[in-house]
């Protein structure tokens, strides 16, 4: 196994295991002005670990974590980092959290980890050589029919609820159900290892999916945005899929 990949593995396990030590603890918390945009002393604690890590080990490459944005070092190698995905979970005593890398070499993913505390559960992949659970491989599910689908979803940082209204409403129409975990980065998983055919959100961040992105695609599903697009760093709205089923999500959320 790639030495970066290892790392990356390594880091999220330690600071999950961080944030499993204060999980149901919590007193202390503040909030962001939107409702879904809690920050809490934990988010903070895990992202300075993480960083640490990083730096310690690859002085020169930049990283993109969500607290505190960008440190920039001019590289080609980027490490995008969620220290703690499900923060809203987190502080209810919801075991729905994770915390997810990223690294990517010229815009290029190369490797994703996912972490999730509570059930002890590493989703990695590497471009090229596949997605893994706890070191065995995971794929898509091989479902063909969205009124045979599970789907997973989250708000992202959209706050127009008639767009979020109009999605839900035509996909519980057709799904067998439509199910809100609150991490992104979890529910990316949960597609790329065949529990879910289909994740969607609005104007999600790029911390919040870029390990869960090259996941799915190493699982053998696909990621795109609204209009079939392929993803970025840029915040957008998402869909990731058992593959199969891409096509007519994009039907469906067409004009949306």
């Amino acid at each position: 196994m790639n030495k970066i990949l290892v790392d990356s593995i390594n880091f999220a396990r330690k600071a999950g295991l961080l944030l499993l030590k204060d999980f149901k603890k919590i007193k202390e918390y503040s909030k962001r002005g939107h409702s879904k945009e809690i920050k809490t002393i934990y988010d903070k604690a895990s992202e300075n670990l993480i960083k640490k890590l990083i730096l310690a080990k690859y002085p020169e490459h930049s990283i993109l974590s969500e607290e505190t944005g960008y440190v920039e070092r001019n590289s080609e190698y980027l490490w995008v980092v969620d220290p703690l995905d499900g923060t809203g979970n987190f502080v209810n005593g919801n075991p729905l959290f994770s915390v997810s890398i990223a690294f990517l070499e010229n815009n290029k993913l190369k490797y994703g980890a996912i972490y999730f505390p509570v059930s002890n559960e590493t989703f990695f992949a590497e471009k090229g050589k596949g997605a893994f659970l706890n070191g065995k491989r995971i794929r898509v599910s091989r479902v063909d029919r969205i009124e045979k689908s599970y789907f997973v979803t989250c708000e992202g940082v959209e706050k127009n609820k008639k767009r979020k209204a109009k999605l839900y409403s035509r996909i519980i129409s057709k799904a067998v159900d439509i199910r809100k975990l609150g991490s992104g980065s979890l529910e990316c998983a949960w597609v790329a290892s065949g529990r879910a055919e289909a994740y969607l959100t609005f104007k999600v961040p790029p911390w919040d999916v870029a390990a869960g992105v090259l996941l799915v695609e190493e699982a053998g599903g696909r990621v795109s945005d609204f209009k079939g697009r392929e993803w970025n760093l840029k915040e957008c709205d998402f869909i990731a899929s058992n593959s199969i089923l891409h096509e007519k999500i994009l039907k469906l959320v067409r004009n949306i």
